[in-house]
């Protein structure tokens, strides 16, 4: 669209210019002054004004936060996929050595030691991933801290860590905020922080199914006035 963008804002501003006409408004840009601080001063009719201070501007941010984003971030995310089995195997001494020095700009306070102690640290775990049967390998973090021996490969377990609670995306979070709001109300601003937790989690999975007879078996562990055994 930013490549091609006369023509795909002509098509657009033709229906903002329909709607507009039907609503009885007029799309005039703003006077042009000699000397203009505040806003954009640009030559032209409506259509040209429109394009240049608004639809351009809009298409180059979107670009911009795309590039950082995702560009920038791609060369990061495949190095720290490369301590992975099915992926270190593959690397040769070059891959490992570009990987650790990624891994010392990043995040040079997880690493143990000093960067040729990352780099034979490295070669070890190599060795190990070669060892193992292809079919044995694991092929995601959670699964490979589980065959990582944090005493032998302290960095390489760190780091481990660090992918695995990588977020994809901040959706949960979000979503756990929004449901605080809706749930602690001013009719409950004193409930405690245990019952609040609970109901939020019942809010947010209500896939997970909780049966009558688990709450009362857990009602029960506590002692109290009322006999809740059936």
């Amino acid at each position: 669209m930013r490549c091609d963008s006369d023509l795909k804002f002509k098509s657009l501003y033709a229906a903002a210019k329909e709607m507009a006409d039907k609503l009885d408004i007029n799309l005039a840009p703003p006077r042009n002054i000699g000397i203009q601080k505040n806003r954009d001063n640009y030559e032209g009719g409506p259509e040209e004004y429109f394009r240049r201070s608004i639809f351009h501007p809009f298409l180059d941010h979107l670009l911009m936060q795309l590039k950082i984003r995702f560009l920038e971030h791609r060369e990061l995310l495949s190095k720290i996929q490369s301590i992975l089995p099915t992926k270190c195997s593959e690397l040769n001494t070059k891959e490992i050595i570009e990987t650790v020095n990624t891994f010392a700009k990043e995040w040079p306070i997880d690493i143990k030691g000093s960067t040729d102690d990352f780099i034979a640290e490295m070669t070890m775990w190599h060795r190990h991933c070669l060892n193992m049967s292809k079919d044995k390998r694991p092929r995601t973090f959670i699964e490979t801290l589980n065959y990582c021996n944090s005493a032998l490969y302290p960095s390489i377990h760190t780091f481990l860590q660090i992918g695995a609670t990588l977020p994809v995306s901040v959706a949960t979070s979000e979503r756990s905020f929004s449901c605080l709001r809706r749930l602690k109300t001013y009719l409950r601003n004193k409930t405690g922080e245990e019952r609040l937790n609970g109901l939020m989690l019942l809010n947010l999975y209500r896939d997970v199914e909780v049966t009558c007879e688990e709450v009362i078996d857990i009602m029960a562990k506590k002692p109290r006035r009322i006999d809740l055994v059936l």
